[in-house]
């Protein structure tokens, strides 16, 4: 049963947004307008069962003022009294169980009403007909009974032309309320499609079109500006992206234009010396290298499930440039367990270590150390090369602190290692200290 309810509601529910607003708002309405109907229903008939009863408790008093008992008999007044007027066919009068006087009652009903005291009590068989009991008493003592009778149909007729004229009068108001709810929603509702189909129109090339701010309620006045913020941080995504794709097809040129040489040279036979052969393989290291760099990122995002490694192994391999003077010194615990690949690891702290050999005078230094659930690995030399208002610019692709140092890079390989570093849930910053710079890479461990 709960399946069919379920499914007879999402055929008949409402598909716009503004039909299932006014639907539940009339539901709401309807709820409300049948509880007030009821409680409406049952004032009336406590009203009109009130009125009824007046009038039954006025005609038996009336009977009752004619009425002597006097040493066990039952005598009426003189109709000079008045008498003959109080007694009519509506009313019964019985001495004890026996009739005195009136028309006799059903047995159903006598049984009931007969030496019961005051007490009302309606009958459906003979047609709607509503009793009222008077007693006749001798002192404290009850010794008949006045039995008074109302025909009520013409009441509860009323009651039920006013309850369906109500829910007739309940149908209409909810129809016109749903249709004039959705009217006013879809109203409402206009400037929000108007942004959508607007926000559907821009394409890449409309990066820098924002909504208007200031324009419409407050409500949509707020919808506009986080949308405008949204917008913002996805064109500066895209500017990121596109200008990282061309910094690193900049980047990726020089490697290949040494490789078009060294295979021209091949070309024509001429004989490659051992210089030769080694700037052919460094360039093609080279090139692997940055590629295998940039696709860390995007290899990090589409794994599920993270690897382990130790930082004995991601450092395994890094070594100090032969041309290099700096020497490289490595400290602290080497045996922590990270919840990233070793290799990743390796490649996030390669471009740190050729940044400080390349600078350094006479020691690279690295130090690892773990706290809560967090490996710090800091990467120093005593170059002292950077600025400190240059600490975070050293992140974004394409910067160089001293483009005149003759270095071929395009200042890419800061820009990746903290690109490979939060996408594996890390982070790396830099700082400077009195003669030297400090690279903090920041890693989940165990």
């Amino acid at each position: 049963m709960s399946r069919f309810l379920k499914s007879l509601w999402g055929r008949w529910q409402p598909r716009t947004l503004s039909g299932r607003l006014a639907l539940g708002g009339v539901t709401w309405i309807a709820g409300w307008a049948v509880a007030l109907l009821l409680a409406f229903d049952v004032l009336l008939n406590n009203v009109l069962a009130g009125q009824v009863d007046d009038a039954l408790r006025a005609r038996a008093q009336a009977v009752a003022a004619t009425l002597v008992y006097r040493e066990g008999k039952l005598t009426t007044l003189e109709s000079g009294n008045g008498g003959d007027e109080a007694l009519d066919a509506g009313t019964s009068i019985y001495l004890g169980t026996t009739l005195f006087e009136g028309v006799p009652l059903r047995d159903e009903v006598s049984g009931d009403l007969l030496q019961a005291g005051k007490k009302t009590r309606d009958s459906e068989r003979y047609g709607p007909i509503r009793y009222l009991a008077w007693p006749i008493l001798d002192g404290d003592t009850q010794v008949g009974t006045i039995v008074v009778a109302s025909d009520v149909g013409v009441r509860n007729h009323t009651v039920l032309v006013i309850v369906l004229a109500s829910l007739v009068f309940i149908v209409l108001t909810l129809a016109f309320t749903f249709f004039a709810l959705r009217a006013t929603i879809v109203r409402a509702l206009t400037p929000v499609r108007a942004m959508g189909t607007q926000a559907a129109a821009w394409s890449e090339e409309d990066l820098d079109k924002r909504f208007d701010p200031g324009a419409g309620p407050l409500e949509l006045r707020e919808l506009s500006t986080t949308l405008n913020g949204l917008l913002e941080r996805i064109a500066a995504a895209l500017r990121h992206e596109r200008n990282f794709t061309a910094e690193l097809s900049h980047e990726l040129r020089t490697p290949l234009a040494h490789l078009h040489a060294e295979v021209d040279l091949l070309a024509v036979d001429e004989p490659l010396g051992p210089q030769e052969v080694e700037n052919l393989l460094t360039s093609i290291r080279r090139l692997e290298g940055l590629v295998e760099t940039a696709l860390v990122p995007a290899r990090i995002d589409h794994n599920a499930a993270p690897g382990l490694g130790l930082v004995r192994d991601a450092l395994e391999g890094l070594r100090a440039p032969a041309s290099g003077s700096a020497r490289l010194v490595v400290a602290g615990d080497l045996g922590i367990v990270l919840a990233v690949e070793s290799d990743i690891v390796r490649r996030a702290l390669n471009p740190l270590l050729e940044n400080a050999f390349r600078y350094a005078h006479d020691e690279v230094r690295i130090h690892v150390s773990a706290h809560e659930g967090q490996a710090t690995i800091e990467v120093s030399d005593d170059g002292g090369h950077l600025e400190a208002q240059d600490v975070e610019n050293v992140f974004s692709a394409g910067f160089r602190a001293d483009p005149g140092d003759g270095h071929p890079g395009a200042g890419l390989g800061l820009a990746l290692t903290r690109r490979i570093c939060r996408a594996a849930g890390g982070d790396v910053v830099a700082r400077t200290e009195p003669g030297r710079t400090v690279f903090r890479v920041t890693m989940p461990s165990l």
